[in-house]
């Protein structure tokens, strides 16, 4: 059941003037004999009445007021033209994978393994992050395939050279 105090009453006639909803409607309308509809705006000031009238109508064609000794540039209206749509602008990007950039790879490579090859796999992989950042992808993966190469010839550097110092020790240990 639709509550009739949401609805308004059912059986009424007259559907087409809003409900009351409890309160009592406004007196109908009737126009004033007595009251004038002023043409212009009222003047309070003494002086007497500015006509601002836009040249060729109240709507247009507008014109460029010339320059002394010069010829006025004529303005069209465009017809149809109502005025200027402007749209928001909505670029799509794809979704972009960063490409790995090995730093804390290159740190430990660098601190532990073999400084020199370890110090260039850090600039390598400064150099893919920047890339990363700025969006250029090429670069990225260039940089992170040679961040990765030089640390891991640079991990086999150091157990290697760990490797060979141990062998060294217990050889001269006998």
């Amino acid at each position: 059941m639709i509550n009739p105090a949401f609805t308004g009453p059912q059986n009424d006639p007259d559907q087409s003037e809003k409900t009351s909803m409890g309160r009592p409607l406004p007196p109908p309308y009737h126009p004033n004999a007595r009251y004038q509809v002023p043409s212009s705006n009222p003047n309070l000031s003494g002086y007497p009445n500015q006509l601002y009238v836009a040249p060729g109508g109240p709507q247009g064609p507008y014109t460029q007021q010339p320059l002394q000794g010069m010829s006025a540039y004529p303005q069209v209206a465009y017809v149809g033209q109502t005025g200027v749509a402007i749209q928001p602008i909505v670029a799509v990007m794809p979704i972009v994978v960063a490409v790995p950039d090995y730093m804390f790879y290159s740190i430990f490579t660098m601190l532990v393994c073999c400084l020199p090859l370890g110090i260039t796999a850090v600039v390598f992989s400064c150099n893919t992050r920047n890339a990363n950042l700025t969006g250029q992808r090429e670069l990225a993966l260039s940089s992170s395939k040679v961040a990765f190469i030089l640390n891991n010839v640079a991990l086999g550097v150091g157990l290697a050279i760990v490797i060979f110092i141990s062998i060294i020790a217990v050889l001269t240990a006998h």
